[in-house]
């Protein structure tokens, strides 16, 4: 049993800090998104496939499934385009802020959705949300890039909030399944702009898009799946915000990125409010969540 323990203790560490270092890596290489999406999917569809192979799990594909995979793979393409441009426009650490508002989301797409009526702790946990974006954003205004930046990675977080729904919704499929079309899927929004594919890359580039291919999407993706079949659902959507100290301490140490105490208030105000979201949804309807 303790060795069980050390197992999942270690799957998780590892997935939350393979992530963490995922923003980091985006802002660091010089490569474009476009490139990023591309090279990073194709490793992991690449790897999912033989990871399906070895396992001898069949896809049992129908109309609807097929349907429904294209759809979480075009929701999952959006989330990254604004992910990574929220990051190359600001910094990566504003890429992870606006992103993980997705707990915000949730309690309004509960509100459209679920037919869940408002309560003050949703406006509670939402006011904290807009002061702590306030208090990062040094003016409103679209010529300042933190603004642009976190507005892209706030949209980027509302996609990031329809896929628990949309996989919860099509449980009929495994989880490797699921994620499986989710990066094959996700491949045809970027491929429209592979035009873009920057050939010129620099071996730092190189290395960097392995890490974000095989660390940062196949290992972290896998060790998680694990971490959140076997651990409650409300204890894995809280500590998924360790990413965010985890995030911000490699951009201040790595990319030398300025950590003022505007950001870091607004920083706490914005993980509190979505903490209170989260608990404020499994106290509610206990709905599950896979965070892919």
């Amino acid at each position: 049993m303790k060795e069980f323990n050390l197992r999942l203790f270690l799957d998780l560490f590892a997935s939350l800090l393979f992530m963490s270092g995922v923003p980091v890596i985006i802002k660091f290489t010089s490569v474009n998104p476009v490139t990023i999406g591309i090279v990073r999917l194709l490793i992991a569809s690449v790897l999912m496939g033989l990871l399906l192979i070895i396992r001898k799990e069949k896809m049992s594909m129908n109309p609807r499934n097929l349907k429904n995979l294209m759809l979480i793979g075009l929701v999952f393409s959006i989330h990254w385009v604004t992910y990574f441009f929220s990051i190359k426009i600001s910094t990566a650490s504003i890429g992870i802020l606006g992103a993980s508002t997705y707990g915000i989301h949730l309690i309004v797409l509960g509100w459209i959705f679920l037919n869940t009526k408002p309560t003050w702790i949703d406006g509670l946990a939402i006011t904290l949300a807009f002061v702590g974006t306030y208090i990062i954003i040094p003016e409103f205004t679209l010529s300042n890039e933190i603004t642009v930046g976190l507005m892209l990675s706030i949209l980027s977080g509302l996609f990031f909030a329809l896929l628990p729904i949309l996989h919860q919704k099509n449980q009929q499929m495994t989880n490797n399944v699921r994620s499986m079309g989710q990066y094959v899927f996700a491949l045809p929004l970027f491929l429209v702009f592979s035009k873009h594919f920057d050939f010129s890359m620099k071996a730092a580039d190189i290395y960097s898009l392995l890490y974000l291919g095989i660390f940062g999407t196949f290992l972290a993706h896998t060790f998680w799946i694990n971490v959140t079949t076997k651990l409650p659902t409300t204890f894995t959507s809280l500590i998924f915000y360790v990413i965010i100290p985890f995030t911000m301490a490699l951009s201040y140490f790595w990319l030398n990125e300025s950590m003022n105490i505007e950001k870091i208030t607004g920083a706490v105000l914005i993980i509190l409010a979505n903490v209170i979201g989260i608990l404020r949804k499994f106290k509610r309807v206990q709905m599950p969540m896979d965070l892919d």
